[in-house]
This record gives structure tokens, C-alpha cells and sequence, in this order.
């Protein structure tokens, strides 16, 4: 099956396209695998010509709110025209959920990265959850984890729930690194630095650093209902794609799902449990890395795009 996969925004609007990258790298892997599948990944302004052209047997976009910039209309046409199924991946629920509410009935299928989320679309359409994931990388090496002045890391914009863990966080354990947009001013020796970095970067430093901090987000652009997201999101699966030894705070029940806790990864319901677990990490630096050692073996075998791909070209067959 060919699969074309395309933004819901120009590429360079959209901050996603790394990850629309990786995902159309894991139909590529699974084809190399033996799949009859063939993936092409188009720019939005040229998908109606490529659809006319290449002829797929499902596009696939990707994407959020901006969902509202196209005309779905003649995107709809342009697969019938072809008899190309029309798949969204919505990652962005719930936070913008009742965007995707409005235009869902143009899809043949639609894939939520969030399980709560699924509950509340319509019964008669064709819904299914899918989680996001982690980019192939190679094995953590045994020299993976370099002398940084940090004891942890953190990297993302500062939502309202990040920031109140942050700010209970650095005064009991202030050591760390924090890396993105917006985050006030900390006490040294809690080193900010107020800019966005590559993934290539992130990665590099999910391996430097003795711990990653995992802290969910609450942002509801469009979420009337109110919905609490469940499903962990891409940076769990990436950290653990590298073998980066991380303690998600906060987290659900559904995070054992994915990965074990103090196996995999370290978790922590309370502030209290959060300083406990990054003692804990301080002290015994081999059971770390063989809890990023798991992390890595767990994303390799089920936490990969390939999986996701493979797991989406068996829903388009049963359609």
C-alpha cells in the first residue's frame, strides 16, 4: 500500500515536522522489513497534486488544530477520486479536541495519541488509539553518560503543571538544567536557558545527563469537555529511545502500559517521592544505567514509528 503523509501546516510553520519525518522513516524501516508498503511525505501545499499523481491507497495527515487551514472538502474529493482512505493522527488530544469534533466526518479513520480522548468522539466513526513514539536509535553505549554539572534535566515549554512542579522541585533539589521558552529566573546553581534546541540536541543530553525529568503538560486551546489527557507523550517514548534513565512525575496509570515503573523508568506521585527518586537515581548510578538499558530494550521491541505504521496498515486493511 502506498501511504502519503503530509502536516496540516507548511513545513516551515510546522514545529512537528521532525516528528512527521520519523513517522514516514518508520513506514520506510517496516518496508525494508518485508511490508508491501511504500511511504511518501509531501508538503501540504502540494498534497491535492500529489494525491492526483502518486495515486496512495491512504493519506495520511497529521497534525492539530491547524486542521482548520485546510479544505478537507477537496481533500476528501481527491481521495475518493483515487479510492484513498483518509486517515488524521490526531497528536494534540485533548488539548484540541473539539477542532477535531468539528471535522472528523471527513476521515475514514482517525488515530488519537490520547486513549481518554477516545471516549469522546462519536460511536459511528472509526476511531483508534495510537500513541506516539520514539525514532530508531542505536544502543546507549557504556560511556554514554558524560561528567555535566547537572543532576537532572528538563526540556519543554513552561505549561502551568510543569511550573508548579518545577518551582516545589528546585528548592529541594536545585541542580539541574532547565531548557526551553519562558521559565523564570531560578537560583544557582539551577542553570536556565531560555531557547529552543534541535532534537538531535535533546538526545544527545537524554544521554549526558544522569536523569531526565518527564513532566506532563495542561493546555486546552479546545477542550470544552474538559478531558484530562492519560496517554504519556512523545518525550517519554524518545527518552527511553536512547536509553535515557528519566522520572516521570505525576504519572497515570496508563504509563504502565508502556514501561515499567522502577524498572524502566523512575515514577513519582508526590513532590516528596520525586526527591526521594532523584536521591535515590544520585546513589546508585549502575542501577540507572541498567534502567536505561531496559528502557531501550522495551522501546525496541513495541515503542518504535515501525510499530505505530504496522499497527495502522492493519486497521486500513480491516476498514
Amino acid at each position: 500500500m502506498r501511504v502519503l503523509i503530509c502536516g496540516t501546516c507548511a513545513p516551515a510553520l510546522n514545529s512537528n515536522y521532525g516528528l512527521l519525518q520519523e513517522i514516514t522513516l518508520g513506514f520506510e524501516q517496516l518496508a525494508l522489513s518485508g511490508a508491501a508498503v511504500e511511504a511518501c511525505l509531501v508538503p501540504l501545499e502540494t498534497l491535492l497534486d500529489a494525491i492526483g499523481s502518486w495515486r496512495p491507497g491512504a493519506v495520511l495527515l497529521v497534525g492539530g488544530l491547524a486542521l482548520d487551514t485546510i479544505a478537507l472538502p477537496l481533500v476528501h474529493h481527491a481521495c475518493a477520486q483515487v479510492q484513498a482512505r483518509l486517515v488524521f493522527w490526531s497528536i494534540e488530544d485533548p488539548y484540541e479536541l473539539d477542532c477535531m469534533l468539528r471535522h472528523g466526518h471527513w476521515f475514514d479513520l482517525i488515530l488519537t495519541s490520547d486513549y481518554a480522548s477516545r471516549c469522546f468522539y462519536p460511536g459511528h466513526w472509526q476511531v483508534r488509539h495510537l500513541p506516539l513514539a520514539s525514532p530508531d536509535r542505536p544502543a546507549p553505549g557504556a560511556d554514554q553518560q558524560l561528567r555535566h554539572g547537572a543532576r537532572w534535566l528538563f526540556c519543554g515549554v513552561s505549561f502551568p503543571t510543569r511550573l508548579a512542579w518545577l518551582n516545589a522541585l528546585v528548592p529541594a533539589y536545585p541542580d539541574g538544567l532547565l531548557i526551553g521558552p519562558d521559565w523564570p529566573d531560578y537560583p544557582p546553581p539551577t542553570r536556565v536557558r531560555r531557547h529552543r534546541i534541535s532534537a538531535a540536541v535533546l538526545q544527545a543530553l537524554y544521554g549526558a545527563l544522569p536523569l531526565t525529568l518527564t513532566l506532563g503538560r495542561d493546555l486546552n486551546l479546545a477542550n470544552a469537555a474538559g478531558v484530562v489527557a492519560s496517554t504519556p507523550g512523545p518525550r517519554l517514548f524518545e527518552c527511553a529511545g536512547v536509553g535515557g534513565r528519566q522520572l516521570v512525575c505525576g504519572a497515570g496509570l496508563e504509563l504502565g502500559c508502556y514501561y515499567e515503573p522502577q524498572r524502566e523508568v523512575l515514577t513519582a506521585a508526590t513532590l516528596q517521592e520525586a526527591v526521594q527518586q532523584l536521591e535515590w537515581a544520585e546513589a546508585n548510578p549502575g542501577a540507572m544505567a541498567l534502567l536505561g538499558e531496559r528502557a531501550w530494550l522495551r522501546t525496541q521491541a513495541e515503542h518504535l514509528y515501525r510499530h505505530r505504521a504496522s499497527r495502522l496498515l492493519s486497521w486500513l486493511r480491516d476498514l
